[in-house]
C-alpha cells in the first residue's frame, strides 16, 4: 500500500516531473482544484494553466501545461498533457 502521493507529470515526448509530493494543484476544466493524500478516486480534463506542486521536500514546483488528462487513484495521481515545462 502507497503510503505518499506520487505524481507522473507526462508529455508524448518525455515523463517531465516524476516522484512523490505533498500536494498537487491543477487547472481542472471547471476551476483549480487541489490533491492530497489519500484523494477520492478521479479523472478530469484539465485546460492550458499551471500545475502547482508541492514536493516532500517541501520546495514548490510550477509547471506550465497544455489541456490534458488527469487520473487519480490509491495515491498516484498521472497527469497526461500535449505539452509541459518547469518554471524556473
Amino acid at each position: 500500500m502507497k503510503t505518499d502521493l506520487f505524481l507522473e507529470v507526462v508529455t508524448p515526448e518525455q515523463i517531465v516531473f516524476e516522484g512523490p509530493v505533498g500536494m498537487v494543484e491543477v487547472p481542472g476544466f471547471n476551476g483549480r482544484f487541489t490533491l492530497l493524500k489519500d484523494h477520492a478516486p478521479i479523472i478530469a480534463s484539465l485546460t492550458n494553466g499551471r500545475i502547482r506542486v508541492i514536493g516532500k521536500d517541501g520546495l514548490e514546483r510550477l509547471f506550465e501545461c497544455s489541456g490534458g488528462i488527469l487520473d487519480c487513484k490509491e495515491n498516484h495521481v498521472i497527469i497526461l498533457v500535449d505539452k509541459a515545462f518547469k518554471q524556473e
